[in-house]
């Protein structure tokens, strides 16, 4: 079926950077560098294992496969219909879980603009469920009245978040100059991983999901100026900028600010208000608390407006109601599947704050999505092998991703109940993986009859 006539928007300039803002996200960042100077190991190892192999792969299937759809749409023609359909569909609902964590971020930020004094609102639970969903409205219906304005939240977004990562490294000279040493002390044994402690390498599985992105402007291939041109250049520049932010980001937390006190929701802003108050100089803690709060803005209206268009695509496909492939009739834009998208998130971000507290609910949510995210980058990277380009890359990156998975559900330092952390996890990849199943099989029969 042809897909419904969508603008195009996008220039090299604008893919960019809405790989950089898609890729680098801002709001993981404390979380991993919370596991201490092997985090760096990670990243490396990561860049080689799975950016690497990414950035070929959307290469390739972007020249061969230029239209909407991306990921989505290189598996059904790898794989067929039904691993097309889990693909699409673990890529689309691991945003369901990961909108509501990165709003958690968001709001956690944006109380430091009110200064030091209001950073206990983003303790309360109330407080940041009302606030998420506020956001998370806004955002969406920003992308609902059109790709052209939500593209330039997107934008802000990229440049706050060049921003943000300058800051962050000039927080790491002022703590070293002024005194003299990392806040996490730094031994070059230290960014070797601890095998007898199997908790470290909870990590690895989140540092491949905060590399995931590179293949989001091939999803929306439909609404890109010069796409096969385009789309290459883009993901390998985006790529590069990308894991060189991560890499200084984390090692300047490290030296603001010692490892185990670095909190998941907040650590950006303890780094930077930790070193802020050392120097005299507390009155900038508003003003960089708004420029991150962009940079997190960004990310999530980077991943709101390409992730809605791959139930957008599969609804035209009609495994999902049919309605999710419509476009509005004088935007133009994927509305029904943007709404949708928004109405389960807000049932997460309600759900998740029962009985929990904010940073339990993070870790929780954070986690599920990162073992459904990665699900269709295995199939990304056996397509790649299957086509005969660059193979032992593909494997390697294959083969990294699948322990990156397997490694999300060793439980981290933080979790103290390890049973209701496995079931929670357990529970929702299982839901989601049973909704997928029974959702395609009601398509089919909708085909055959």
């Amino acid at each position: 079926m042809t897909s419904p006539s969508l603008r195009r928007e996008l220039g090299l300039f604008d893919l960019t950077l809405l790989l950089v803002i898609a890729v680098v996200n801002v709001n993981i960042l404390p979380r991993i560098a919370g596991g201490g100077w092997q985090s760096v190991t990670f990243w490396l190892l990561s860049f080689v294992l799975f950016l690497v192999p990414c950035a070929l792969a959307v290469a390739e299937f972007g020249k061969r496969f230029p239209g909407e759809g991306g990921i989505y749409v290189w598996t059904r023609e790898m794989f067929g219909d039904f691993h097309a359909f889990i693909s699409g569909w673990c890529y689309w609902t691991n945003n369901l879980f990961y909108f509501p964590s990165i709003l958690f971020t968001l709001v956690g930020v944006m109380v430091y603009t009110g200064g030091p004094g209001a950073a206990s609102r983003g303790e309360s639970t109330t407080f940041v469920a009302l606030a998420s969903l506020a956001l998370l409205w806004f955002v969406t219906l920003l992308h609902v009245r059109g790709l052209g304005f939500g593209k330039w939240l997107n934008n802000i977004g990229a440049f706050g978040t060049w921003l943000t990562f300058s800051i962050l490294l000039i927080v790491g000279i002022i703590q070293i100059t002024s005194v003299h040493s990392a806040a996490t002390p730094f031994k070059w044994s230290d960014m070797i991983p601890s095998f007898g402690d199997y908790s470290s390498f909870s990590a690895f599985g989140i540092v491949l999901y905060s590399l995931v992105g590179l293949e989001l402007g091939s999803v929306m291939g439909d609404e890109i100026k010069d796409t096969a041109r385009i789309i290459r250049r883009a993901a390998f520049l985006g790529g590069a900028i990308s894991i060189l932010l991560y890499v200084l980001g984390t090692a300047s937390l490290l030296i603001a600010v010692p490892a185990s006190d670095l909190g998941a929701v907040q650590g950006l802003m303890q780094a930077v208000t930790s070193v802020s108050t050392r120097i005299n100089a507390a009155g900038v803690i508003p003003f960089v608390a708004l420029l991150i709060s962009l940079s997190v803005l960004g990310t999530c209206s980077a991943w709101m407006s390409g992730a809605a268009r791959v139930p957008f695509v599969m609804g035209i496909d009609v495994y999902l109601p049919k309605a999710l492939g419509k476009t509005h009739p004088t935007w133009r834009t994927p509305h029904v599947a943007l709404i949708v998208q928004a109405v389960l998130s807000s049932l997460l971000i309600l759900i998740s704050f029962m009985g929990t507290t904010v940073n339990e609910a993070f870790e929780i949510l954070l986690k599920s999505s990162v073992v459904i995210q990665l699900i269709p980058f295995v199939y990304l990277f056996l397509g790649l092998w299957k086509l005969g380009k660059h193979r032992i890359i593909a494997l390697l990156g294959a083969v990294a991703t699948t322990f990156g998975i397997l490694l999300t559900f060793v439980p981290s330092e933080d979790v103290t109940n390890v049973m209701l952390f496995e079931m929670e996890v357990m529970g929702s990849f299982v839901l989601m993986m049973g909704l997928a199943v029974a959702f395609y099989r009601a398509g089919r029969n909708k085909i055959r009859v």
